[in-house]
C-alpha cells in the first residue's frame, strides 16, 4: 500500500457531502428531504448540511448512508478522513516540514 503524502496536495480532496450530492442524489434522483426519509431521519437538515459541505460525515450517518445505498460506513468514513487529512496537511504545511522523523535507538 502506498501512502499518500497530503503535504503536496494543492487544495483538499473532495468533501464526502460533494460525494454524495454529485454521485448518489442525482443518479438516485433523490432529494435532501427523501435521502433522510429513506435514511429514517425526522428532518432532512443533516442531509442539506451534508451536500453543502457543512458538516462533516458521522458514523451514524455513514451507517445510514451504507444501509440505503449498499455500500460500507468505512466507504463514507474514509471520504471524510481523507477530506479531513488533506484539508490539514495544506493547513500545517509549513509545521509538518519543520518536523524531523526520528528513529528508532
Amino acid at each position: 500500500m502506498v501512502a499518500r503524502d497530503y503535504s503536496k496536495f494543492q487544495s483538499p480532496l473532495p468533501h464526502p457531502g460533494e460525494h454524495l450530492r454529485e454521485d448518489f442524489l442525482t443518479d438516485y434522483g433523490l432529494t435532501a428531504g427523501s435521502l433522510a426519509k429513506a435514511m429514517g431521519l425526522r428532518d432532512r437538515t443533516r442531509i442539506e448540511r451534508l451536500v453543502r459541505e457543512a458538516q462533516p460525515i458521522t458514523p451514524d450517518t455513514a451507517l445510514r448512508l451504507a444501509k440505503v445505498f449498499g455500500t460500507t460506513a468505512d466507504f463514507w468514513m474514509n471520504l471524510q478522513a481523507q477530506h479531513d487529512l488533506s484539508a490539514a496537511a495544506i493547513k500545517s504545511r509549513r509545521a509538518l516540514r519543520a518536523i524531523k522523523p526520528l528513529e528508532a535507538a
